[in-house]
């Protein structure tokens, strides 16, 4: 009897005992600073304790990894180079809050570039690439420099093919302008005017812009049927750009929103110091949202704030009365303050909620275990593997830090929620130019309808000139000649006089035929050195000159896109951040050696052409 009764005693003590020390903890906002303090005064073995403490206290609310913590220890490792046990302590610290961080893969790499080179830095810092893929966040940034370098690389080969239809078409086009004109005016103004015309949204005081937009409409007629295909994806592309544009910004800002900002921490269990803060300051204005009732609830646990997160946690059943995510949530509380049977009342709500929420009933089976009733939490987890086997196979294989699972939003619903709240006038009253995106607002920009109006006339043009036919230039010569000029019965790529003199071979005083080899020389000549300039700093648009389009667009996008990358790299969202030297080092190299390889590739042919002449 008197053991019984000392059992009971000894399990009273210990549930009390494990109460008191939760709602003792010390909020991990509070442990860092006192590691990093005793850290740069040189007393390593106060920093190992509270480093310690501040991963046991986040093992018992529920926090796996503290990101910018370790961010902040490998930013110490890096200053401290003339202190190695500060060096030392800072590096392991980085490995131990977060080891997964790119940051910390990044500025170890750094560290071993500046004592044993780059061989060795190189390995780590690709390893960091590997990690930024894998995060949410800077996935998500990496991807956004990419589209923004992309979009760069497009604009430029719009405005190369444009040029290049200029270079190509150019004369034609004038030769029609006189033709058009003749019939109204007489005298030497017509050539000067047709001239003018191929200029026209300049002389009208619009932007270069408009030129690029005029040129691919009155140049469509006469382009090849490839060139079309490039003009008409291009335009459709560029009409795209500001959406796109305008997406990627509202992502790049969207993801440090308090509501993503949460959803992030609370998904992956890592400790962002000011989720918390952001994320009341939205509550107070926007109060009656379940789900970011829930994410405060997630990041008050956190902080081992149980009492506060419990409240958030009711708060949100009363918007949401069927809300599983929050009864779950609930129940997890109760089940850490050693309420077991209480828990399962919660999970058992959840369950009904949501049959299909694997959390409850793996949470479900765990609280019956701890109540020795086993048949029961036999049950529970198979009912969680008909629902999400994947996930008990997860949590079995790799047990989470407290006995239960959390339950976290989606964050595709954190980001529909930080687009909700930014319609809110309170809220933008408060955070400012809040991230918004409107695809019709995006829309109505010059650049769409630009893109768009000049693609319509493109086609209204092409449908129209082709009944009443077209100029050309000779191949020869380059000389410009239309049907009212020549037979319509003679070859449609020389002029006249080269009919005669290459083709017909008729009798042509030797006079004739030397300037008309003059000419050719010239034309060709200066084709030849034209295309060699162009493929020396343009690669692509030589071979868009010489007709050869698909090749031409591809080559000229590539490099574009290369040598964007290479001096856009760490300027542009800071998905590697500002310090990953080796990493921007290694992005660097890359792009300019696939830009050198892409150079050589288009333009070394270029320059072994000979003249046709």
């Amino acid at each position: 009897m008197k053991r019984r009764i000392a059992a009971v005693a000894f399990a009273i003590a210990a549930f009390a005992g494990s109460v008191d020390v939760r709602a003792q903890q010390t909020a991990p906002r509070d442990i860092w600073p006192q590691a990093t303090a005793a850290a740069r005064e040189g007393d390593i073995d106060t920093a190992n304790q509270r480093t310690q403490s501040l991963v046991t206290t986040g093992r018992t609310n529920g926090i796996l990894t503290f990101p910018q913590y370790a961010a902040g220890a490998a930013g110490l490792a890096s200053e401290q180079r003339q202190a190695p046990d500060i060096e030392k302590w800072a590096t392991k610290t980085a490995a131990q809050l977060d080891g997964t961080a790119p940051s910390v893969a990044f500025n170890e790499a750094d560290r071993i570039a500046r004592t044993s080179g780059w061989g060795k830095a190189i390995p780590v810092a690709l390893k960091g690439f590997g990690r930024a893929f894998g995060d949410y966040r800077t996935n998500l940034l990496s991807r956004a420099d990419l589209l923004i370098v992309a979009a760069l690389a497009l604009a430029l080969t719009a405005i190369l093919l444009a040029i290049s239809l200029f270079f190509r078409y150019g004369r034609s086009m004038g030769h029609d302008f006189r033709e058009l004109l003749s019939a109204r005016m007489t005298g030497g103004s017509v050539s000067v005017i047709a001239f003018a015309l191929l200029f026209l949204p300049l002389f009208l005081w619009l932007g270069p812009m408009w030129l690029l937009f005029y040129w691919f409409a009155i140049f469509f007629a006469y382009a090849t049927v490839p060139e079309r295909v490039a003009i008409v994806v291009l335009l459709l592309l560029v009409a795209l750009l500001p959406l796109i544009m305008d997406a990627t910004a509202n992502r790049i800002a969207g993801v440090e929103s308090p509501v993503v900002m949460a959803a992030i921490s609370s998904a992956n269990q890592a400790y962002q110091p000011e989720a918390l803060r952001r994320l009341q300051e939205l509550i107070n204005v926007v109060p009656d949202h379940p789900t970011l009732q829930l994410l405060a609830g997630n990041m008050q646990a956190f902080e081992g704030n149980d009492d506060q997160a419990q409240q958030h946690y009711r708060r949100a059943i009363e918007l949401r009365p069927n809300y599983a995510g929050a009864l779950v949530n609930l129940g997890n509380l109760l089940f850490l303050n050693n309420e077991f049977q209480a828990a399962l009342t919660q999970y058992d709500k959840a369950q009904k909620a949501d049959p299909k929420l694997a959390i409850a009933f793996y949470n479900a089976s765990v609280a019956s275990g701890e109540t020795y009733k086993f048949d029961q939490q036999a049950r529970m987890l198979e009912s969680a593997r008909k629902a999400n086997r994947s996930f008990v196979e997860r949590a079995t294989r790799t047990p989470p830090p407290q006995k239960i699972v959390m339950y976290n939003p989606p964050i595709a619903d954190a980001w529909a929620i930080n687009a909700e709240v930014s319609r809110v006038p309170s809220a933008r009253a408060l955070f400012g130019s809040y991230a918004t995106f409107d695809p019709l607002r995006s829309a109505v920009n010059p650049v769409t309808i630009g893109a768009l109006v000049s693609l319509l006339l493109a086609l209204g043009l092409w449908a129209k000139r082709r009944r009443t036919g077209l100029a050309n230039a000779c191949i020869k010569c380059g000389r410009t000649f239309c049907f009212r000029c020549k037979s319509a019965r003679e070859s449609t790529t020389y002029c006249t006089q080269c009919i005669h003199i290459y083709l017909k071979r008729d009798g042509v005083s030797l006079d004739t035929k030397r300037k008309k080899l003059e000419e050719v020389t010239d034309h060709q000549s200066g084709m030849t050195r034209r295309n060699r300039i162009f493929a020396t700093f343009l690669p692509g648009a030589a071979q868009m000159m010489e007709g050869r389009t698909v090749a031409g667009v591809l080559g000229a996008f590539l490099f574009a896109l290369f040598v964007a990358i290479a001096v856009f790299v760490g300027r542009l969202a800071p998905a590697l951040g500002p310090a990953a030297d080796v990493a921007q080092m290694i992005v660097r190299a890359g792009a300019i050696a696939l830009a050198v390889i892409l150079w050589l590739t288009l333009s070394i042919p270029v320059y072994r052409r000979r003249s046709a002449a």
